[in-house]
Parts: structure tokens; sequence; C-alpha cells
């Protein structure tokens, strides 16, 4: 199995797999682990964390926040029919009986009488009738299937500036989440740019403004503006089964290449499959259609079975390997990019080169992971050896289409790049390297400030013996 692979494998940590024995088996065989947050960070996360960076502290930790993510919180379904009056109230932890719905957001006060509140799976919508301090006394007003179904997501009438705010438990968690050392945001039911441009200033006052914010796509709204959250994101994950629905004609993996198109990382995950419903990735012809796409990485719902944790990683990991660089015909295009034209423009080229020569790696320094995301995009059949000085963008390189990452020191130079960038491709190669096999070394400035001491701005080609 190739230690060094283009799609990268990520798993959800659970109980289950936080216990040292079973993580000590599949960690050498995972970049990156995520952590969902359903009711808030708490120790048991920040257990977690302390398992993971005991066993293998280079592994990135993905916290994934709850967002605008509103539940039924009732744990059995309830009965309704058209007509009904029924009370809906807030409960942040599970209900039971079935005389009131339970949902787990606090400002049912707010919801303005003659609003509506959907059901999305129970396609079942109710109208606001009276407000009594934080519930809302309202009637059934559409039922398909004659019942709310427990955990259900919930639809408000809300507006759309009230979705761009991060929520207040959401800053709580990020912070205690820092605090005990995540390393990348994934913000759940992103529904539009600003949930996105409002975390990153959240960061930026936190004096954590390097941090990355990978946006999940679940929601109808989500996926109606994907264009504007990819645009501010610094990935997409798309949660497929929740959006599959509003997709129309199109399949995952076409909305995959769009996104990657767009220059943008690009992660899939699923919740539930109706054909496979414990772990979708089983499917061999799905992973074949998302690595035909260059897709950066899966990622693995939690598991629940001791015994499926090794096997289900070893037969994903066995697809990739096979399908990985069976990659789809597509025109590469030059990045569309009016305010860094010149940078875009080298990168674009220096992926061109990799095609019209016989390029074996590709070398270049990066302070915010652009450069070596954006190559990756294009999906070069070679790897990008990625050296920074910031941790942040050390961990997201991880997470990148057959992107290595290292992190170095601030006196990095120039010199250091091409002798260091020399031993790693020894190290990635396994010594399979000729002398006088071709490396490119590329370096675009990425930002209007201070650029690294004695760096090119544009790209160099090397026999690999001159380095």
């Amino acid at each position: 199995m190739n230690n060094f692979r283009f799609t990268k494998m990520i798993a959800g940590v659970s109980p289950l797999l936080a216990k040292e024995t079973v993580l000590s088996k599949i960690i050498n065989m995972v970049d990156a682990f995520t952590i969902t947050l359903s009711s808030g960070f708490d120790d048991q996360n920040r257990k977690y964390i302390n398992t993971l960076m005991n066993l293998d502290n280079s592994k990135t930790i993905i916290l994934e926040t709850k967002g605008h993510d509103v539940r039924v919180k009732n744990t059995v379904d309830v009965p309704l029919k058209k007509g009904q009056k029924i009370t809906v109230d807030f409960s942040e932890y599970t209900q039971d009986g079935t005389s009131k719905i339970y949902i787990d957001y606090p400002h049912l006060d707010k919801l303005p009488v003659g609003s509506e509140i959907s059901f999305e799976t129970s396609q079942t919508v109710l109208k606001v009738e009276k407000q009594i301090e934080d519930y809302a006394e309202c009637v059934v007003v559409e039922t398909q299937n004659k019942s709310v179904m427990q955990y259900d997501r919930v639809v408000l009438a809300h507006n759309e500036e009230s979705q761009s705010v991060l929520s207040e438990r959401d800053k709580k968690d990020i912070l205690r989440g820092m605090e005990y050392g995540i390393h990348v945001l994934a913000l759940s039911a992103c529904c539009n740019a600003g949930h996105v441009q409002n975390t990153k200033l959240f960061l930026k006052e936190k004096n954590m403004g390097d941090m990355k914010v990978l946006a999940k796509i679940e929601t109808e709204e989500g996926y109606k503006n994907l264009k504007d959250i990819q645009a501010v994101a610094d990935g997409i994950v798309l949660i497929a089964d929740m959006i599959e629905p509003f997709l129309g004609k199109k399949t995952i993996a076409q909305v995959v290449r769009e996104v990657r198109d767009a220059g943008k990382s690009c992660f899939v995950k699923y919740i539930k499959h109706s054909s496979c419903p414990d772990y979708a990735f089983r499917e061999e012809s799905l992973v074949k259609d998302l690595c035909a796409q260059g897709i950066d990485g899966l990622m693995l719902e939690a598991f629940i079975l001791e015994e499926e944790v090794y096997p289900m990683i070893d037969v994903v990991l066995d697809y990739m390997d096979k399908y990985e660089l069976q990659l789809s015909k597509k025109e590469v295009k030059r990045f569309d990019e009016e305010k860094h034209e010149i940078r875009d423009y080298i990168l674009y080229n220096a992926y061109r080169i990799t095609k019209e020569m016989d390029v074996r790696a590709i070398v270049c320094f990066t302070e915010n992971g652009y450069t070596s995301s954006r190559i990756a995009t294009l999906n070069p059949e070679i790897p990008v050896i990625t050296f920074t000085k910031s941790s942040d963008t050390y961990r997201f390189l991880s997470l990148i289409w057959w992107v290595r990452g290292y992190k170095i020191s601030q006196s990095f130079n120039y010199e250091n790049l091409k002798r260091i960038g020399k031993e790693m491709i020894r190290i990635v190669f396994k010594g399979n390297i000729s002398l006088d096999d071709k490396v490119l070394i590329v370096h675009a400035n990425e930002s209007d400030g201070e650029v690294m001491q004695d760096m090119i701005n544009g790209i160099e080609l090397y026999n690999f013996k001159n380095m």
C-alpha cells in the first residue's frame, strides 16, 4: 500500500476510535481526524485530542462546529395530522414523549407569528400562531409522512443575516478547541459567505487569523450559495447524502469537479447512504468516481463497531491506490484572478510545464497554503513538496491532494529550499530518482506583505543533481 497518497483519508473520532488500542492500529493509515460537536466541546473531546497527539502529534485535527444545524430532540417520532395544534418547545437535550416537538433552537420567541417551521426529512410544515416565552404554539399546515421524525433537521424562517452570525455556542466551542489543540475548523450547515467571513473575523480577533476554515455544505441554501461560499472559504466539505436531493441531474463527483475547477480544495463526507447504510465508501464505484475528479480527501463517518475499523479503512485505501491516478480528462484553463494575475499565471504555467516535460516533483514555499493548494486543484500527477513557516498552514497542507507539507524555521531561505527539498524528494521517492530527473521550483508571492528573503518570484527547472 502506498504511504504517500494523492487522496487523503480523514476519519471521524468517536469513543471507540479514541481507544489507544484501536487508534494505534490505524494511526499511520489516516492523514487527519475530525471531531464533530453535537452537544458542545466537553472533556471527552479533550480526551480525543490528547489521545491523538500522544500517538502522533503530526496529525491534523479538524473541529466540526454545530453551526446553524437545528434538530428535533424527540427520541421517538411525533404523529401529526393536518390542522392539528402542536407546541414546539426548546430543549438542548433529548426528550421522551409525543405531546410536544422539542428542537434545540433557543430563540423561538423571535419567530414572527405566521412564520413557518419545516422538518426536512419528515416533509412536514408548521405555522406559528402564538408565542409564549420560549415555546411556540403552532398548527400543522402540511404533513406528507404524518409525523415528525426523531432527530430530523429543522428549517426555520429566519433571515440570512442571522445565519451569517457565528453563534455564541460555536464561539465557546472554538475557543475551547483552540485551547486544547485543534488545527482546522469546519463550519457545519454553512448557508452563506457571511458565515465564513464572520468566523474568520472572530479568529483574527482571537489572534488565530491563520487558522483555515472549511465550509460544510449540507443544506439546500448552502448548495445554492456554493459559489459565494467557496470564494471566501479555504475549502469545501460536501455532505453528499444531505445535498443529493438538490443536485438535479448532477452527481456529487460533478460538484467536486466544479469546486476544484474554481481553485478550491474539496472533501466529501456521507452521514447516511441508502444503498450502504453503514459506510458509503465501501462502494468501489463511488470512490472511483470521486478519485477521477482529484478529490482532496474522503471523510469517513465515526466508527461504531471495533471490528469494522481496520477492514473498512483498509478497503477504502485499496480503492484509493487503485483509482486515485485514473483522472478524468479536462481542459485546464488559466486562473481568472485579477487581483493576483501574476501569481496565478506562474502557478498555471508550473502545471503546464509538468505536462510538457518529464518533471518528477514540484518544490515550493508557501505562507498561507495558496500556492500548493491551487496547484493541487489542477491534479498534477507528481508530488508537491511544500515548505511553510506557519503552523496553521502546515496542518492544512496534510489535507491537500498529493501535497507533502513540512514545517520550517523563520530563518529558512531560498538555498535551504533547494537543499532540504532535495532531501525530501529522496524520502518521498525512497531513493528511486535519477540525477538527471527534472524538478520544478515554484514561488509565487501570495500576499502584498513581506515576501521571503532571496526567494524567486517565478519558476526554475533543475536536474535533480543540480539542485
